[in-house]
């Protein structure tokens, strides 16, 4: 994880103003995936903005930079005080063997210091951060379940009055030989393809008249599960560690009424995005659902016991993009 100081006096005054979030709304989303095989291309990805003197943009950042450009809203000016926070299973994995392979093939000769340093894990957030403006706290995670605990630290950093707002969620740009090895475990026999992958949301505190409208942030919890998600099927909501962690992440709730959402390495016929899984699975399922409910989605990591929870409140309305006048989106 790496962190960057606030600038401003936006923090400074938050603290002075001592008062407690209200409560905290998504009240933008930006979802970009591949649906198949076709792999990504220009219409996925944003235009180059990096001096040739410095090098093209990685793959990975441009491909989180094209979904970030529709969460945040164009021509308004971005409060100082205003984050990123993104998760990533592969990190710079890809990097490293593409620079193992240049020693082998030319020499540590052969190796760009600076292209290495920007596959790193943290470069994109710095990236998306740098390219938006956003001088808030920059939180980069690993693992599978990141992309979904992007979010929850992102929902921290504004209950601790850090930031405004925050950019979070999880991407992915697996490397071939890493989603080979995966694919001849077991987890991953009968799962779909492992594919890029980015899910963004914007986080932010509600003003008092919007805490009843859109997406609401309920809660959170992390713990350990008896029996998998995995193992579950479609026993999930009677399971009762699954329920103690409903009521921990929400007290006073133990699951009645609460839709769950399950989702674990490897699911079955599924592809696979993953650090960006669980962001893409709450964003095109849940927020983009016109119906409105109590939501809260379940992430087992790598680890078969270890489980987080995030509890969502959904009112009437889909959770939408920003357009971008002039944009190359499609």
């Amino acid at each position: 994880m790496s962190a960057r100081p606030l600038e401003g006096a936006s923090a400074a005054a938050r603290q002075r103003d001592a008062r407690p979030v209200r409560a905290l709304v998504i009240s933008h989303a930006a979802a970009n995936r591949v649906q198949g095989a076709e792999g990504l291309d220009e219409a996925r990805l944003c235009r180059e903005r990096r001096s040739k003197k410095v090098g093209a943009l990685p793959l990975r950042a441009r491909m989180v930079l094209h979904a970030s450009a529709r969460c945040v809203a164009p021509d308004t000016p971005v409060p100082a005080d205003v984050g990123v926070s993104l998760g990533t299973q592969f990190g710079a994995i890809d990097v490293a063997e593409q620079a193992l392979e240049t020693v082998a093939r030319e020499g540590f000769g052969g190796v760009t210091p600076s292209a290495y340093a920007t596959g790193l894990p943290n470069a994109v957030a710095a990236i998306v951060a740098s390219v938006h403006g956003l001088q808030g706290p920059n939180l980069t995670l690993l693992g599978y379940q990141s992309g979904l605990d992007a979010i929850i630290a992102a929902c921290r950093q504004i209950r601790a009055g850090n930031a405004r707002a925050m950019l979070a969620g999880g991407f992915d740009l697996p490397s071939e030989r890493y989603a080979a090895h995966l694919k001849d475990t077991p987890r991953y026999a009968d799962a779909g393809p492992i594919l890029p992958g980015v899910g963004l949301l914007w986080v932010r505190e509600a003003d008092p008249a919007e805490e009843a409208a859109g997406a609401v942030v309920m809660g959170w919890a992390s713990g350990h599960l008896a029996t998998p998600l995995s193992a579950q099927g479609q026993d999930t909501a009677s399971d009762p560690d699954v329920r103690a962690l409903i009521a921990r992440a929400v007290p006073g709730e133990e699951g009645a009424g609460v839709r769950i959402h399950a989702l674990y390495p490897g699911r079955p016929g599924l592809p696979d995005y993953l650090a960006a899984s669980a962001p893409l699975y709450l964003i095109e399922t849940v927020l983009a659902a016109p119906a409105p409910g109590v939501h809260a989605v379940l992430v087992q990591g790598f680890h078969p016991t270890a489980c987080l929870c995030l509890v969502i409140r959904k009112t009437a309305g889909r959770v939408a993009e920003h357009a971008l006048p002039g944009s190359e989106e499609t």
